[in-house]
């Protein structure tokens, strides 16, 4: 069954007055500071120093993986992993591996990638590392940002900010490298999800990788979930706990946090950035939370999450919140454009971002207009008003 004009039209139009009220209140376009070269080369005056000397972790070069049948005898159901879809195809970095090297060169065909991770943030990002046919190679230079990790590349000694991919000091200032598709995870899913993936193995040495040098994702009171900040940072922001996983994005000149456990919570999240109808999904095969561009053709649709299913309210079609393309009824073999973002606790994305937009937030859909009304009722209630 699907939603009456009339319905559809008062969605709409209550819809269209959410976006515009969110743009004329909202902070307006930002972009992932710094925003300038100006403000790119001031970031070397404001570095934190830490006990961590260059090359006391030690970055990885083209490394040995594993398969996953492999693998899985030294790894349990819930231990995080990241997933990097890379142009051979998706591979699998263990959190507990990752901690230690926090960077992973790769070379694919001739091109450069750099899978980075900073455990003092919690940020994971991927890039593209080749620029102008040089395949730069990253390593951890010891020094901080807003306690987030300065990376250096080997080819020209510049120093990078690992949350932005930008170069801030050196002979390249002012570049950026492009972001691949990452996902937080855990192995239970990544591993059923992904059962071709390689997964990278433990590099040889005697470093205890079975103890993480931070603490422990998966229990309660270590430094990834308390309210400790080991290093100083710049812009404080009480909207979230301090340590709270958001993935972060900007998009269309306008930055993006969602709180991760709220979407998951919820199942499905509709909201606006700017004039862009967003949608976050509770992709539960892979345990992430995904954004989808919710304008299908000339409307934004809304979605609901009904016993694990992702529902749009216009056609009661069923979508796949992994894909975004419907699976059933009147909309099936469309599809909504996913888009991609990264993984940061808050303290350091609002830092460096403080014009952030948020969800749970002021853009976010009012429950009031996602009533999935059941079959019938709706052409009830019509019938019954007096004033027909």
């Amino acid at each position: 069954m699907t939603t009456s004009p009339r319905n559809q039209s008062r969605l709409f139009t209550a819809c269209t007055i959410l976006a515009l009220s969110f743009i004329l209140s909202g902070p307006g376009p930002a972009h992932a500071r710094p925003k300038n070269l100006e403000q790119l080369a001031a970031v070397t005056k404001k570095l934190v120093q830490t006990n961590v000397g260059y090359g006391a972790i030690p970055a990885l070069y083209r490394p040995r993986y594993d398969r996953v049948q492999d693998a899985d005898l030294n790894m349990s159901r819930g231990d995080p992993v990241f997933v990097v879809m890379l142009p051979d195809g998706p591979r699998i970095y263990p959190q507990y591996i990752m901690a230690w090297h926090q960077v992973v060169n790769e070379v694919i065909n001739d091109v450069a990638y750099a899978i980075t991770y900073c455990p003092i943030t919690g940020t994971l990002m991927a890039y593209n590392a080749s620029m102008q046919g040089i395949n730069l190679i990253f390593d951890l230079e010891g020094r901080l940002y807003d306690g987030n990790s300065v990376l250096i590349d080997r080819n020209s000694g510049s120093l990078w900010l690992q949350e932005t991919g930008m170069a801030f000091d050196g002979p390249l200032l002012g570049r950026g490298m492009s972001i691949l598709p990452v996902f937080w995870t855990t192995w239970g899913p990544a591993s059923r999800s992904f059962p071709d993936a390689r997964v990278l193995a433990l590099p040889p040495g005697n470093r205890p990788y079975g103890r993480d040098p931070y603490g422990n994702y998966m229990k309660k009171g270590t430094y990834y979930d308390n309210d400790i900040l080991v290093y100083p940072i710049q812009r404080p922001d009480k909207r979230f706990p301090k340590k709270t996983p958001m993935l972060c994005m900007e998009y269309e000149n306008f930055l993006l946090a969602v709180d991760i456990d709220y979407v998951k919570q919820r199942g499905a999240v509709n909201f606006f950035l700017g004039p862009s109808a967003l949608l976050a999904a509770y992709d539960q095969k892979l345990d992430v939370v995904r954004i989808f561009d919710r304008k299908i053709w000339t409307e934004p649709f809304l979605f609901v999450s009904r016993y694990g299913r992702l529902v749009d309210l216009a056609t009661r079609s069923v979508w796949d919140p992994a894909t975004g393309k419907a699976l059933e009824g009147n909309m099936q073999g469309a599809s909504m454009k996913q888009l991609y973002g990264y993984y940061s606790m808050w303290f350091a994305w609002a830092s460096m971002n403080p014009e952030t937009f948020v969800i749970p937030g002021p853009g976010e859909v009012p429950a009031e207009l996602l009533q999935l009304t059941p079959p019938g009722a709706e052409s009830s209630v019509e019938n019954s008003n007096p004033r027909r």
